[in-house]
């Protein structure tokens, strides 16, 4: 039995962990608990510099302690924060955007806003359920936080308020069919994971196996149509990869194969690998944010990268007359075609092409550039940006780690910051959005 040691929490940290030092001053993360709380903990792993702890005991609880709003929290890994009052989860989200910077881009926030989301609970438009084998059979669930191990989320409050009855309806469905949840250890079974998309009336399902077999593809076609009219299409998604969800090659069971969404008076086509924001009321505020820092107007000109299917250059472009988009993804690029075409965007220009080789190889004159990359940031690639002379830059960010790196590099390449503020994307978790303003000393 591991031994066990009393600790009182600091702070939250990046990760979702919460902080902590033992009475010979070395750093412990904690898996759970909040700042002013003491615990009793014990070790999981750790290194010469600090330990990963587990709380096996609440001794004292903070007072911003609320009552979790989901039974499966906090073994299932879908929230971090649940049982943390909302003011204090954007409290602790800002104070983590500015220890980043502070940290890694050795710059001070002094102020930070973090703007709320309007819906708590219920927000995500995209549910990842993983296949495991359950006691009733095939299951659909989540991972339990900090591990590959799949437990129930049966009641789960993160996703559109339909998602938790129709995953359980697939499960009744896939649970009377040969599928076998597949083994990511052994290689054995098909079905990897169940994604739903939705946009508040309507859903895309998406079975996704590793290999091409999908057995009961057409009583599961059926049955889906019949009992959940709300299920708009259906998707078989072939998937070799371990690492990433959403790819591969897509097998439409019935259906179009898209979804529609409606953001700042635009509609958007969502195919079934594409990215798309997953808080569509903080998207319209992130995007409303931009409009009054970016202040486009028709003599401005766009460059966009990391374009995704078009949810920042389609509605910031709308009055420009040169919008270029630049996308790695071939089916985000062509859904990007495809909802410039449907909004009547015909000036807007799609380049398909690694963002990275795309700044190496062109020098274009463009007034604003807009960036959101993935979680890895874009690192020194973002010095070749200045090449492109733009008085006004905007960087979105999922991740402060990596923005705090890239706007510290964009910063000596000639840039001043303009505005900071962040947005909960993702209630209920650790994880914020940060939106970065910046201006060209040289303008």
């Amino acid at each position: 039995m591991e031994p066990t040691e009393r600790l009182k929490i600091e702070r939250l940290v990046a990760g979702g962990y919460s902080l902590a030092r033992r009475s010979d001053g070395k750093v412990v993360f904690l898996q759970e608990g909040y700042p002013d709380e003491t615990v009793i903990a014990s070790s999981v792993k750790g290194k010469q510099d600090f330990q990963i702890m587990k709380v096996d005991r609440l001794v004292t609880p903070s007072e911003y302690r609320r009552e979790r709003l989901c039974k499966n929290f906090p073994k299932c890994g879908g929230c971090d924060w649940q049982d943390l009052e909302y003011s204090r989860q954007l409290y602790w989200k800002g104070e983590i955007v500015k220890e980043q910077f502070r940290r890694v881009g050795k710059m001070e926030l002094p102020q930070l806003e973090v703007a709320p989301s309007q819906q708590r609970v219920n927000y995500r438009n995209k549910m990842e359920f993983v296949s495991y084998p359950g006691k009733e059979g095939l299951s659909l669930g989540l991972y339990a936080r900090g591990s590959l191990i799949p437990v129930d989320c049966d009641g789960c409050v993160l996703g559109l308020k339909d998602f938790d009855a129709t995953r359980r309806a697939f499960q009744g469905i896939l649970r009377k069919t040969p599928l076998r949840p597949y083994d990511r250890n052994g290689g054995s079974g098909e079905l990897k994971h169940l994604v739903l998309r939705g946009n508040g009336s309507q859903m895309m399902a998406i079975l996704i196996t590793k290999g091409e077999n999908l057995p009961g593809e057409a009583y599961i076609a059926e049955s889906v149509q019949k009992r959940l009219k709300n299920v708009k299409t259906l998707v078989h998604l072939i998937n070799t990869s371990d690492k990433v969800v959403l790819r591969g090659l897509a097998r439409v069971l019935y259906g179009d194969g898209v979804l529609a969404h409606q953001l700042s008076w635009q509609r958007f086509e969502i195919p079934t690998t594409a990215f798309y924001q997953n808080n569509s009321g903080v998207t319209e505020a992130i995007i409303d944010h931009l409009e009054r820092e970016l202040k486009l107007t028709d003599e401005d000109s766009l460059l966009d990268l990391y374009a995704g299917v078009g949810t920042f250059s389609l509605t910031l472009g709308r009055k420009l007359r040169r919008v270029v988009a630049v996308e790695s993804s071939p089916v985000s690029a062509k859904a990007f075609r495809a909802n410039a075409k449907i909004n009547e965007m015909f000036a807007a220009q799609s380049v398909e092409s690694d963002v990275g080789d795309y700044l190496k190889k062109r020098s274009d004159s463009f007034t604003t550039v807009v960036m959101d990359p993935p979680r890895s940031g874009i690192g020194r690639d973002i010095l070749l940006v200045e090449k492109f002379r733009p008085s006004k830059v905007a960087y979105i960010s999922c991740d402060p780690t990596t923005l705090a790196r890239d706007i510290a590099l964009l910063k000596s390449s000639g840039f001043e910051i303009v505005s900071v503020k962040a947005f909960d994307m993702f209630p209920q978790t650790w994880h914020v959005e940060t939106v970065v303003v910046l201006s060209s000393s040289k303008s």
